[in-house]
Protein backbone atom coordinates (compact mmCIF):
# COMPACT_ATOMS: atom_id res chain seq x y z
CA UNK A 1 0.00 0.00 0.00
CA UNK A 2 2.82 2.12 0.60
CA UNK A 3 4.61 1.61 -2.51
CA UNK A 4 1.31 2.41 -4.64
CA UNK A 5 0.73 6.25 -2.39
CA UNK A 6 4.11 6.81 -3.47
CA UNK A 7 4.20 6.10 -6.76
CA UNK A 8 1.05 8.25 -6.95
CA UNK A 9 2.42 11.06 -5.18
CA UNK A 10 5.21 11.09 -7.87
CA UNK A 11 2.97 10.67 -10.76
CA UNK A 12 0.57 13.89 -9.56
CA UNK A 13 4.12 15.63 -8.63
CA UNK A 14 5.71 14.67 -12.28
CA UNK A 15 1.96 16.00 -14.36
CA UNK A 16 1.81 19.52 -11.62
CA UNK A 17 5.77 20.39 -12.93
CA UNK A 18 5.12 19.21 -16.12
CA UNK A 19 1.68 21.24 -16.16
CA UNK A 20 2.92 24.14 -15.10
CA UNK A 21 5.94 24.53 -17.17
CA UNK A 22 4.23 24.23 -20.52
CA UNK A 23 0.91 26.02 -19.51
CA UNK A 24 2.34 28.60 -16.62
CA UNK A 25 1.13 31.80 -17.60
CA UNK A 26 3.81 35.05 -17.31
CA UNK A 27 2.03 38.30 -15.77
CA UNK A 28 5.40 40.25 -15.79
CA UNK A 29 9.29 39.30 -17.28
CA UNK A 30 12.08 41.52 -17.37
CA UNK A 31 14.30 40.76 -20.25
CA UNK A 32 17.89 42.79 -19.03
CA UNK A 33 19.78 42.27 -16.30
CA UNK A 34 20.04 46.14 -15.49
CA UNK A 35 18.46 49.11 -17.07
CA UNK A 36 18.81 49.45 -20.99
CA UNK A 37 17.09 50.12 -24.01
CA UNK A 38 16.26 46.99 -26.32
CA UNK A 39 17.02 47.94 -30.01
CA UNK A 40 17.38 44.79 -31.62
CA UNK A 41 16.81 40.92 -31.49
CA UNK A 42 18.02 38.31 -33.05
CA UNK A 43 15.81 35.39 -34.30
CA UNK A 44 13.60 37.55 -36.70
CA UNK A 45 12.00 40.65 -37.24
CA UNK A 46 8.99 42.23 -35.06
CA UNK A 47 6.57 45.04 -36.21
CA UNK A 48 6.10 47.39 -33.20
CA UNK A 49 2.83 50.18 -33.92
CA UNK A 50 2.89 53.44 -32.24
CA UNK A 51 -0.43 54.71 -31.87
CA UNK A 52 -1.35 58.16 -31.14
CA UNK A 53 -4.12 58.56 -33.94
CA UNK A 54 -6.55 56.92 -35.18
CA UNK A 55 -6.43 57.00 -39.03
CA UNK A 56 -9.44 56.41 -40.84
CA UNK A 57 -9.74 52.49 -41.46
CA UNK A 58 -7.88 52.13 -38.62
CA UNK A 59 -10.68 49.45 -37.03
CA UNK A 60 -10.95 47.46 -40.33
CA UNK A 61 -7.50 46.62 -39.94
CA UNK A 62 -6.60 45.76 -36.73
CA UNK A 63 -9.84 43.46 -37.08
CA UNK A 64 -8.19 42.48 -40.29
CA UNK A 65 -4.93 41.17 -38.73
CA UNK A 66 -3.95 37.97 -37.95
CA UNK A 67 -1.03 36.14 -35.29
CA UNK A 68 1.44 36.49 -34.49
CA UNK A 69 0.30 40.17 -34.25
CA UNK A 70 2.27 43.28 -33.55
CA UNK A 71 2.89 44.81 -30.49
CA UNK A 72 0.69 48.18 -30.81
CA UNK A 73 2.27 50.83 -28.10
CA UNK A 74 -0.27 53.15 -27.32
CA UNK A 75 -0.27 56.82 -26.53
CA UNK A 76 -2.30 57.49 -22.88
CA UNK A 77 -4.22 60.59 -24.82
CA UNK A 78 -5.23 58.42 -27.68
CA UNK A 79 -6.65 55.81 -25.10
CA UNK A 80 -8.48 58.23 -23.09
CA UNK A 81 -10.27 59.84 -26.02
CA UNK A 82 -10.61 55.89 -28.27
CA UNK A 83 -12.27 53.96 -25.97
CA UNK A 84 -14.10 51.66 -28.99
CA UNK A 85 -10.53 51.59 -30.46
CA UNK A 86 -8.64 50.09 -27.17
CA UNK A 87 -12.14 47.87 -26.33
CA UNK A 88 -10.80 46.55 -29.73
CA UNK A 89 -7.53 45.63 -29.48
CA UNK A 90 -8.20 44.43 -26.04
CA UNK A 91 -11.10 41.72 -27.62
CA UNK A 92 -8.51 40.98 -29.98
CA UNK A 93 -6.05 39.42 -27.68
CA UNK A 94 -3.17 41.96 -29.22
CA UNK A 95 0.15 42.46 -27.20
CA UNK A 96 0.20 46.06 -25.80
CA UNK A 97 2.30 48.62 -24.28
CA UNK A 98 3.13 52.12 -23.60
CA UNK A 99 4.03 55.31 -25.89
CA UNK A 100 5.66 57.79 -24.12
CA UNK A 101 5.68 61.75 -24.87
CA UNK A 102 8.62 63.31 -26.43
CA UNK A 103 11.77 62.74 -24.11
CA UNK A 104 12.45 66.49 -23.31
CA UNK A 105 8.73 66.65 -21.77
CA UNK A 106 9.45 64.79 -19.21
CA UNK A 107 12.71 66.71 -18.15
CA UNK A 108 9.80 69.41 -17.59
CA UNK A 109 7.45 67.76 -16.21
CA UNK A 110 8.64 65.41 -13.47
CA UNK A 111 5.11 63.38 -12.86
CA UNK A 112 4.37 63.29 -16.37
CA UNK A 113 5.61 59.08 -16.42
CA UNK A 114 3.77 58.23 -13.49
CA UNK A 115 0.32 59.72 -14.69
CA UNK A 116 1.16 57.58 -17.59
CA UNK A 117 1.28 54.91 -16.08
CA UNK A 118 -1.57 55.48 -13.65
CA UNK A 119 -3.87 55.62 -16.77
CA UNK A 120 -2.33 52.63 -18.70
CA UNK A 121 -2.89 50.62 -15.38
CA UNK A 122 -6.52 52.15 -14.98
CA UNK A 123 -7.29 50.86 -18.33
CA UNK A 124 -5.57 47.31 -18.59
CA UNK A 125 -5.86 46.51 -14.56
CA UNK A 126 -1.80 46.18 -15.40
CA UNK A 127 1.72 47.81 -15.91
CA UNK A 128 2.80 47.21 -19.43
CA UNK A 129 5.63 45.33 -19.95
CA UNK A 130 6.81 47.54 -23.05
CA UNK A 131 7.71 51.61 -23.36
CA UNK A 132 9.08 53.55 -25.64
CA UNK A 133 9.06 57.26 -26.19
CA UNK A 134 8.46 59.38 -29.19
CA UNK A 135 11.73 59.85 -29.91
CA UNK A 136 13.20 56.85 -28.56
CA UNK A 137 15.40 59.00 -25.67
CA UNK A 138 15.15 57.53 -22.03
CA UNK A 139 17.15 58.90 -19.54
CA UNK A 140 19.61 57.14 -17.04
CA UNK A 141 17.25 57.93 -14.44
CA UNK A 142 13.71 56.76 -16.00
CA UNK A 143 15.43 53.76 -17.19
CA UNK A 144 15.98 53.10 -13.24
CA UNK A 145 12.50 53.92 -12.91
CA UNK A 146 10.67 51.71 -15.78
CA UNK A 147 13.15 48.65 -14.68
CA UNK A 148 12.08 48.97 -10.85
CA UNK A 149 8.21 48.21 -12.53
CA UNK A 150 9.25 45.61 -14.54
CA UNK A 151 8.79 47.63 -17.65
CA UNK A 152 10.95 46.48 -20.40
CA UNK A 153 12.04 50.05 -22.74
CA UNK A 154 12.34 49.11 -26.53
CA UNK A 155 13.49 51.19 -29.69
CA UNK A 156 12.85 50.33 -33.54
CA UNK A 157 15.58 49.78 -35.66
CA UNK A 158 13.72 51.92 -37.95
CA UNK A 159 10.48 53.13 -39.45
CA UNK A 160 8.07 51.58 -42.28
CA UNK A 161 8.30 54.68 -43.68
CA UNK A 162 12.04 54.35 -44.46
CA UNK A 163 11.99 53.21 -48.10
CA UNK A 164 13.89 50.79 -49.44
CA UNK A 165 15.17 49.30 -46.44
CA UNK A 166 16.45 45.39 -45.88
CA UNK A 167 15.35 43.23 -43.27
CA UNK A 168 18.06 41.14 -41.53
CA UNK A 169 17.37 39.20 -38.16
CA UNK A 170 17.13 40.87 -35.23
CA UNK A 171 15.10 44.52 -36.78
CA UNK A 172 12.38 46.03 -35.01
CA UNK A 173 10.13 47.61 -37.55
CA UNK A 174 8.55 50.77 -36.45
CA UNK A 175 4.67 51.56 -38.02
CA UNK A 176 4.30 55.23 -36.77
CA UNK A 177 0.19 56.10 -36.75
CA UNK A 178 0.29 59.74 -35.70
CA UNK A 179 -1.52 62.53 -36.75
CA UNK A 180 1.27 63.95 -39.32
CA UNK A 181 1.49 60.46 -40.54
CA UNK A 182 -0.07 59.54 -44.20
CA UNK A 183 -0.90 56.02 -43.68
CA UNK A 184 -2.44 53.11 -46.05
CA UNK A 185 -3.57 50.79 -43.82
CA UNK A 186 -3.68 48.21 -47.63
CA UNK A 187 -0.07 48.89 -48.06
CA UNK A 188 0.64 48.36 -44.49
CA UNK A 189 -1.81 45.00 -44.92
CA UNK A 190 0.48 43.89 -48.31
CA UNK A 191 3.79 44.69 -46.24
CA UNK A 192 3.18 42.14 -43.15
CA UNK A 193 2.42 39.31 -45.32
CA UNK A 194 5.08 39.81 -47.15
CA UNK A 195 7.65 39.25 -44.76
CA UNK A 196 7.33 36.28 -41.57
CA UNK A 197 7.39 38.77 -38.81
CA UNK A 198 7.34 37.06 -35.00
CA UNK A 199 6.65 38.58 -32.06
CA UNK A 200 9.44 40.56 -30.55
CA UNK A 201 9.79 37.93 -27.51
CA UNK A 202 10.32 35.62 -30.00
CA UNK A 203 12.92 37.57 -31.29
CA UNK A 204 14.92 38.54 -28.53
CA UNK A 205 14.44 34.68 -26.55
CA UNK A 206 14.16 32.60 -29.91
CA UNK A 207 10.87 31.34 -28.24
CA UNK A 208 7.43 32.90 -27.79
CA UNK A 209 6.47 33.59 -24.42
CA UNK A 210 2.52 33.34 -23.21
CA UNK A 211 2.19 36.80 -21.29
CA UNK A 212 -1.52 37.60 -19.35
CA UNK A 213 -2.23 40.47 -21.45
CA UNK A 214 -5.76 41.08 -19.46
CA UNK A 215 -8.15 39.99 -16.46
Amino acid sequence: MFKVLVSMALCLIIVFFYFDEKNSILPVFQLTEAPAVITKGQYGASLIVEVSYTHEGFEEWVASLSKPYPLFLLDTDWVLRSPEQVKLLIERNIPLGLLGSMSSDYEEKDSLLDSQLSIFKRDFQRLPLWFATRDYTVSETMQQSLYKNGINIVAPTYSFAKPNTTIVDGDFISIPLHRDQTVSFQELQQYIKAYPFIPIEQNLLGYDIATKRFP
